[in-house]
């Protein structure tokens, strides 16, 4: 795991480019403490940098990675679980390697491959391949889109790195605000891509490539979400059987290091699952972790992630979540989160990723199994789409403008939206249309593009047999990739930790492509072919339980001292949000039944406001 940046076709000086890549590593110190390092070619205007975590291959591995000749860089931010199978087969090709490093099988299978690499690999990766040979700059991003990359194209050349502060610490762009992608936040919880929250910097697409060279920028595909039937259906304990396969061999590959890997424990299916299996795999006494809720009864599931520990004898570590600690830790937390976020709890993310990064270098997780086998609650709920086969749609859209209560108006404009991916996308969304003029000033009002980014793909359309499959496919293109695993890599990078999440792995990803949709969701019990595997190997008590969410404690914000914090947030800072609209509905979204949804997104847009907008620094000439 590291942070990698570059420059491309740019117009500096040797000096100063060798300046701006050193201050790119200097600012992604923390998701690499332990080596860094650049290349340059001041011919071609271009450079790489690397803060190195270094997790195989703890000697040999130094970024940016050479060819035999150096004529090809590489740099990568993730793992390749498959890199040994593919340095054999590369070496029987007759290629030369100095390490067993996972970003030295990329240069190589660059040199076979070229842009076509992606498909051979699998993994988690944001990484970028510097040709100087014929001066071209290849960017990717895994199809999941576990790991984040943010490019700029300016008037210095085009500019990368996996936090966007990294770019901005070149002195050569400055953080701008972006109202349409404010506007898109306020419309989904999170910015989607190509959507930055900076103006003029775009995050490239999970599943996407880029290639660059003096004459321009080409963006491909080289992997989209698609459902497809099972060649071979069989019964649901065999289906549950060829999920347990895969599943093991996904943490058995994940667990694949030189240090020590920990693992994420919540007492939930999913991550119980992922670390019973690390647990018969690790060949030591595997570390877990968890957050405590000791203050809120209802959130806290304390017992049950001691209960899956003292099964599996792990040695087990707890970090408590306190009211009273997150005024000091919010802002923090948006610095390292970079873009606002309100459908993950960043925040008690950032405390577990701390606690884990005092013991361990990387952890497993339990991400992605919602995604893909319906978790959340939205997905098992059919009634409003059976209303929507049966009711014309102006009746809603007419009454959705009405002062009904928050959930009413949410379910009328499901019911007015034109399409099944509109209906999807109504789900989820913090803020309303008309909402979002109210709640922001008018300088900030795009009037779009709302959530024309966050609908599925056609091409993944077009795979759905049914509307679970399609819902599901939003969570996963949309949520997933640009929320949950976008605050997941922030947050733990922040403390120099890997995430490593086995149910994103290619073979369990392929199996839930093709898996029936009976097995996901059924007259309202989720992830039922999970729920087999919870019988077999989870204590009785965990097997039974339902699915319960990591969050914020719905409770602690109008709890003092967070309470202060956040109205003085809202109410004395300036920012894009409108203070009088804000501070006549503060009272009800902070209240007991208020809307959680509006509460969060105006608190952590302001937050990301307070953190790069208000001091900004300026642009170099």
């Amino acid at each position: 795991m590291c942070g990698i940046a570059g420059i491309f076709s740019g117009r500096l000086s040797p000096d100063a480019l060798n300046r701006a890549l050193e201050a790119m590593n200097a600012a992604q110190r923390h998701r690499g403490p332990d080596q860094g390092g650049t290349f340059v070619c001041p011919a071609q205007g271009a450079g790489l940098a690397c803060r190195r975590l270094s997790i195989v291959d703890l000697e040999h591995g130094d970024q940016p990675m050479p060819n035999e000749d150096g004529s090809i860089q590489a740099v990568l931010n993730g793992e390749i679980y498959n890199h040994a199978a593919l340095r054999h087969e590369l070496e029987g090709k007759g290629h030369r390697f100095r390490s067993r490093c996972d970003t030295e099988v990329i240069v190589h299978l660059y040199e076979e491959e070229g842009e076509r690499l992606f498909d051979r690999l699998e993994g988690m990766f944001a990484l970028a391949v510097l040709d100087t040979r014929n001066g071209t700059l290849l960017l990717g991003r895994d199809g999941p889109g576990m790991k984040p990359l943010y490019w700029a194209q300016t008037k210095h050349g085009l500019l990368f790195a996996s936090e966007a502060k990294a770019m901005f610490a070149t002195g050569l762009i400055a953080p701008e605000p972006d109202p349409a992608a404010i506007d898109a936040y306020l419309a989904a919880g999170y910015v989607p891509a190509p959507l930055s929250i900076f103006r003029g910097t775009r995050k490239l697409h999970a599943g996407n490539y880029l290639v660059a060279r003096a004459g321009g920028v080409r963006e491909g595909v080289f992997w989209r979400l698609r459902y497809s039937r099972d060649p071979a259906p069989t019964d649901d304990r065999d289906y549950a059987d060829r999920l347990e396969v895969r599943l093991s061999a996904a943490v058995r590959s994940h667990l694949a290091a030189d240090v020590p890997v920990g693992s994420f424990l919540s007492g939930g299916w999913d991550s119980s699952l992922v670390a019973t299996f690390a647990a018969q795999q690790a060949g030591n006494r595997l570390k877990t972790f968890s957050i405590v809720f000791p203050e809120y009864a209802q959130a806290d599931e304390s017992r049950f992630s001691r209960l899956v520990a003292r099964e599996l004898g792990t040695d087990h570590q707890e970090i408590e979540y306190r009211t009273q600690d997150m005024p000091a830790l919010l802002p923090s937390v948006a610095r390292s989160v970079e873009e606002p976020c309100s459908t993950s709890p960043s925040g008690v993310e950032y405390q577990l990723a701390s606690l884990a990064a005092r013991h361990v270098k990387t952890v497993l997780s339990g991400d992605g199994a919602d995604e893909l086998f319906g978790g959340y609650e939205w997905v098992r709920l059919e009634s409003p789409y059976l209303i929507r086969k049966v009711t014309p749609r102006w009746p809603f859209r007419r009454a959705a403008v009405l002062g009904f209560p928050v959930k009413l108006r949410r379910a009328l404009r499901l019911l007015a939206a034109a399409d099944g991916r509109l209906a999807d996308a109504e789900w989820r969304r913090p803020c309303a249309p008309e909402e979002k003029r109210h709640l922001l000033k008018p300088e900030y009002c795009a009037g779009g593009p709302d959530v024309a980014p966050v609908l599925i793909p056609e091409e993944t359309l077009r795979s759905c047999s049914d509307s679970l499959q399609r819902r599901l496919a939003i969570d996963f293109t949309a949520r997933q990739a640009e929320g949950t695993l976008l605050v997941t890599d922030k947050v733990s990078m922040a403390h120099s930790l890997e995430v490593r999440m086995p149910f994103l792995d290619r073979g369990v990803v392929d199996f839930a492509m093709r898996l029936p949709s009976r097995l996901k969701v059924h007259r309202g019990r989720e992830k039922r072919v999970l729920a087999i595997l919870a019988q077999r190997h989870l204590p009785r008590e965990i097997a039974v339980r339902r699915k319960r969410g990591l969050g914020y404690p719905n409770r602690s914000w109008s709890r003092e001292p967070l309470a202060s914090f956040v109205r003085q947030l809202l109410l004395d800072s300036n920012g894009p949000l409108n203070r009088r609209y804000v501070e006549r509905n503060l009272p009800a979204w902070t209240g007991m039944r208020g809307d959680r949804r509006k509460l969060l997104a105006s608190m952590f847009l302001q937050l990301w406001w307070n953190e790069f907008i208000a001091n900004r620094p300026p642009v170099s000439g």
